[in-house]
């Protein structure tokens, strides 16, 4: 009887098997994408060795509620999204708030009662609850005498968090006091030095008819294709074998340039409505043993050396050319673990970054 079928319709039998053997083979290409190794951090695995096995349960969940899509956001063209989970809450204006299972999360009023904090995915916290983040730390050792507001945002640099700056106070009475913290995110982007993560998706999409949409959703599909995927992943590699990329140095310069101007008008800004000021260069792993404390298993660090000499490059020229007083926490490290991926911060090190930052908010109030 299959012979019969087979034979009357042999292009019908050819094409399923080619089905079965895709669908297959695309499954198993699944497996070897880099992209995995990212969904497997909210493996129990993963976070049994990075937080423990007693926190299994509230770190899966953890991890669940910040992996959503960013919304857009006017000027700054995207923000945190608007939830109330368990361990992750964030408000209407993408604030994230102290606190854990709360109702809701509240927008800032402004005033001298709030300080507000700046900073890319590893000021919101990601990998951490609502209350291990740097600026529930601080609010913390202020004794809860100011509001402090996160405004961290995941991909975030000093562009950005300048102008959400200013737009705030177009809108808010000016804060006690506001903190930046940067220098992974400026040092370490690849996009052009006037543009964010999405300026160009976003240049694209406003330029595209009803047909481009057509037309990019199944062109979207096709390579969101596990197999499309693993065959671009293994091209970039082979080229990154065969000529590696030079550091630009030019480019990082420029960056640190940007950086440093993002500051000075802070520092402007900042005297003309009275707010204290502290810029804060963050720590990152630019260091042979960054990770020696942490838990993280060596296939979830970066592997990509070029990365990690533009951020050293990247320290070390702002160092040389920064003018204006900053809190240099670069060189800090703890004897705790201090990261639980490549780059964001565990519990103890924000506790511990919250710290030195707490001091020199003391110290500015005793000026």
């Amino acid at each position: 009887m299959l012979k019969n079928f087979i034979k009357k319709y042999i292009f019908t039998f050819y094409l399923i098997i080619f089905i079965i053997f895709f669908i297959t083979l695309n499954k198993i290409a699944k497996n070897f994408l880099n992209q995995t190794k990212l969904e497997k951090r909210g493996g129990s695995e993963f976070i049994e060795k990075v937080y423990g096995k007693e926190n299994i349960k509230d770190y899966t969940k953890v991890l669940s509620e910040q992996s959503i899509i960013l919304s857009y956001k006017p000027f700054v063209e995207f923000t945190e999204t608007k939830r109330s989970d368990e361990f992750t809450s964030v408000s209407s204006s993408g604030n994230r708030c102290n606190q854990n299972k709360i109702l809701e999360c509240y927008a800032p009023n402004g005033g001298k009662k709030e300080i507000w904090v700046f900073g890319g995915s590893t000021t919101f916290g990601y990998g951490v609850k609502n209350d291990e983040t740097i600026p529930s730390f601080i609010e913390n050792k202020m004794k809860n005498n100011f509001k402090v507001i996160n405004f961290g945002v995941g991909h975030y640099y000093s562009t950005q968090e300048r102008i959400l700056f200013n737009n705030l106070l177009l809108e808010l009475p000016p804060p006690y006091a506001v903190i930046f913290i940067d220098g992974l995110n400026d040092f370490n982007r690849k996009y052009k030095h006037n543009e964010s993560k999405y300026s160009e998706i976003t240049r694209h999409k406003s330029t595209k008819t009803s047909e481009d949409d057509i037309k990019e959703y199944f062109k979207e599909r096709f390579y969101r294709l596990n197999i499309v995927r693993l065959i671009k992943e293994s091209r970039s590699k082979d080229i990154e074998t065969i000529t590696k990329e030079k550091l630009n140095k030019q480019n990082v310069i420029q960056l640190v340039k940007t950086l440093i101007n993002n500051q000075k008008m802070n520092e402007s800004i900042s005297k003309k409505y009275d707010i204290k000021l502290i810029n804060v260069l963050q720590p990152v792993p630019i260091y042979e043993d960054s990770y020696s404390t942490s838990n993280v298993p060596k296939d979830f660090l970066p592997s990509n050396q070029n990365s990690n000499d533009r951020l050293k490059f990247g320290y070390q020229t702002y160092n040389l050319n920064i003018t204006n007083k900053i809190l240099n926490l670069s060189k800090l490290k703890i004897e705790k673990p201090m990261f639980i991926d490549g780059v964001h911060y565990s519990p103890e090190f924000n506790e511990v970054i919250a710290n030195l930052i707490t001091k020199e908010l003391i110290s500015k109030n005793g000026n």
